[in-house]
C-alpha cells in the first residue's frame, strides 16, 4: 500500500470515527430500498439481483464503480477514475447522492477491492450492509465468505440467501 493510500484510509478512518451508526437487520417487504455497488464485470448479476428485487416489489438502486483501466460513458449511478481526487478519494459531489440514501439493505457484489469501493460502502447510510472481504477488518455488517468461489453471482444468491434466513428468523 502507497502513501496516497495510506493516507486516504486514515481520512476514512476518520470520517467513520464520526457517524453513529447502528445496524438494523433489514426486514424486507414491498418497497423496501435496495442498493448495489458493483463492478463492470458484474453487469449480469445487478440484472439478476434487479429482476429478483423489482420482483419483491423494492426499490432497486445501484453504484457502478469503474477501475483504472476502463472507459466508461458518463452515468449518474457510477464513479470512475476521473471522479476521484488526487488522493483517490471520491469526490463529494459524485457519491454524495448515493451515500446519503437510507437503503434498508446495500448489497456490496464488488470482487476486487479497491479504497473507491470501501469508501462508498463505509460512508453509506445503508441500515444494514452485506459484502465479501477475505479481510477480518472490513466495513460490512455480515461478511459472507465465499473462499474459493471468487463469483459475483455465487455472493449474489449467498446474500440473497441470507437475507432471507435474516427475515425468517425476524419474524
Amino acid at each position: 500500500m502507497g502513501f496516497k493510500e495510506k493516507y486516504a484510509y486514515r481520512k476514512l478512518a476518520k470520517l467513520i470515527a464520526g457517524q453513529n451508526r447502528i445496524p438494523e437487520v433489514p426486514t424486507l417487504v414491498k418497497h423496501s430500498k435496495v442498493g448495489v455497488i458493483w463492478q463492470p464485470s458484474e453487469k449480469p448479476v445487478v440484472q439478476f439481483l434487479r429482476e429478483h428485487f423489482n420482483k419483491q416489489g423494492a426499490i432497486f438502486r445501484e453504484y457502478c464503480i469503474f477501475d483504472a483501466d476502463s472507459n466508461p460513458p458518463v452515468e449518474a449511478n457510477s464513479l470512475t477514475v476521473v471522479d476521484l481526487n488526487w488522493w483517490g478519494i471520491p469526490k463529494p459531489e459524485k457519491v454524495g447522492d448515493f451515500l446519503e440514501v437510507r437503503f434498508d439493505v446495500l448489497l456490496n457484489i464488488a470482487l476486487e477491492p479497491n479504497f473507491a469501493v470501501d469508501y462508498v460502502t463505509a460512508l453509506s447510510k445503508a441500515k444494514f450492509k452485506i459484502g465479501c472481504s477475505p479481510n477480518d477488518e472490513n466495513y460490512f455488517d455480515l461478511n459472507i465468505k465465499i473462499g474459493e468461489n471468487q463469483d459475483a453471482m455465487y455472493l449474489a444468491k449467498q446474500q440473497i440467501f441470507y437475507l432471507a434466513q435474516l427475515n425468517k428468523n425476524s419474524n
